[in-house]
């Protein structure tokens, strides 16, 4: 559960960076927005994969409570 919860709150912070830089190079003269793009579907990636996580646990513990 905490490797879940480690992935989202990690995605969520690559999202926030990558977003903050994508709006600075906008706003600059210039400047290239490929990294932060991969960093943006790196966190989006991670994102999905530690809420695959959760509910995987969730799933595996509530079906444990009920049999």
């Amino acid at each position: 559960m905490a490797v879940g919860r480690i992935l989202y709150v990690l995605g969520i912070v690559f999202v926030f960076f990558s977003l903050v830089m994508i709006i600075m190079m906008f706003f600059s003269s210039g400047g290239a927005p490929l990294y932060p793009l991969f960093g943006l579907l790196n966190g989006l990636i991670a994102m999905g994969v530690g809420d695959i996580v959760i509910d995987l646990n969730h799933r595996k513990n509530t079906y444990k409570e009920g049999a």
